[in-house]
């Protein structure tokens, strides 16, 4: 047996979305090899848009059935949090070590979430220098994450169930980040005033916004407009049950009925984010928009990229997670490869880290 190759092993992504969950897992090499792969769909309203997890048995039950066989050679997962049970913010505060901002973690979040801070995990990243001051002292930025107590309790205990390993919790808008930074760290630009890559997810329950400075996720942003969404609104206009709009939107969007429908929700929803670019931008960042990166199932909406490149300030282009990753030449990884390649963002992200990482 090669011990070396077990260590060099990743943790396994897990994306539990509202259509399905997801999971990856990666050879740890420079240059990574695809190892597993396994997709399972969940009925609908399995999980809420809101990221709330209605019913707890159907989740454990596809989590199980995920890792049946040999496929996957750990238990041990990195897997993504979403939903309005998690905060994000950035902030500025006074420059100081990271032991002290530990210790005065607690006094600076309750100026920024609207949870209860004895209700929530708290962590932080320290971005970098801020030009300002306060009173003289210098100042940094800070990216503040909030994640409620007893959401994060419902999504490990559901993992631990099903005989996993919750090792890492992770932001699924982080995850992207550090999709993007792994697949284009020749874009990354870390020097003062360097480039600003977006990177957008179109999913079913939700569309998430990660913006990349340098080699930092700095801002995230999660909307409610999604896939689902544009389903419901198809249902609703053309009066029909959301399984048969589910399958009018796929395989008959050019018909003029449909298509008037689905430009309608194609223009609301850019125009949303493109919103949140123009406050992300008012913020006073000093770095330029390079490029616009989309994937996510929703994001092959009919008319979408037409719509955003009309909006949106940057190039628009498909993020690739997985042009960094070797396939190992076998039929069903290389379906897997294919798939992966406008799906698995956020699994692939979550494949990345590792047990004890606080990136």
């Amino acid at each position: 047996m090669n011990l070396l190759s077990i260590f060099e092993r990743q943790l396994v992504g897990l994306d539990i979305g509202v259509s399905g969950i997801k999971a990856v897992e990666l050879s740890g090499k420079r240059t990574p090899r695809l190892l597993a792969y396994n997709r399972l769909p969940l009925p609908w309203d399995t999980i809420s848009t809101e990221g709330e997890i209605k019913n707890r048995q159907v989740v454990v039950t596809a989590l199980r059935k995920l890792f049946e066989g040999n496929n996957f050679s750990s238990k041990r997962v990195a897997v993504g949090a979403s939903g309005t049970a998690i905060i994000t913010r950035k902030i500025s505060v006074p420059k100081m070590t990271v032991s002290d901002l530990k210790h005065q973690l607690y006094w600076e979040a309750e100026q920024y979430i609207p949870f209860n801070v004895e209700e929530v995990n708290l962590d932080f990243a320290i971005i970098g220098n801020n030009n300002q001051t306060q009173a003289g002292a210098p100042m940094m930025d800070v990216l503040l994450v909030a994640a409620k107590k007893d959401y994060i309790h419902s999504l490990t205990s559901i993992i631990e169930e099903a005989g996993l390993i919750p090792s890492v919790v992770d932001i699924q808008a982080f995850a992207l980040g550090n999709a993007f930074e792994f697949n284009y760290s020749h874009l990354v630009d870390t020097s003062p005033g360097g480039t600003t890559n977006v990177i957008i997810d179109f999913g079913a329950g939700s569309t998430k916004i990660s913006i990349v400075e340098g080699d930092k996720t700095t801002f995230t942003r999660e909307l409610r407009q999604c896939g689902i969404g544009c389903t419901q609104l198809l249902a609703e206009r053309l009066a029909l049950p959301v399984d048969q709009a589910e399958r009018v939107k796929i395989m008959e969007a050019v018909n003029p009925q449909v298509k008037e429908v689905i430009t309608e929700y194609n223009q609301a929803l850019v125009e949303e984010i493109s919103r949140t670019l123009d406050f992300y931008i008012s913020q006073g960042s000093d770095r330029a928009l390079q490029g616009i990166y989309i994937c996510g199932g929703a994001s092959r909406t009919e008319g979408l990229i037409a719509a955003l490149e009309s909006k949106l300030p940057a190039p628009v282009q498909a993020l690739n997670p997985v042009q960094n990753v070797a396939g190992s030449g076998k039929a069903m990884n290389a379906q897997a490869i294919r798939e992966l390649s406008y799906l698995g963002a956020i699994a692939i992200g979550l494949s990345l880290r590792r047990a004890g990482d606080a990136k």
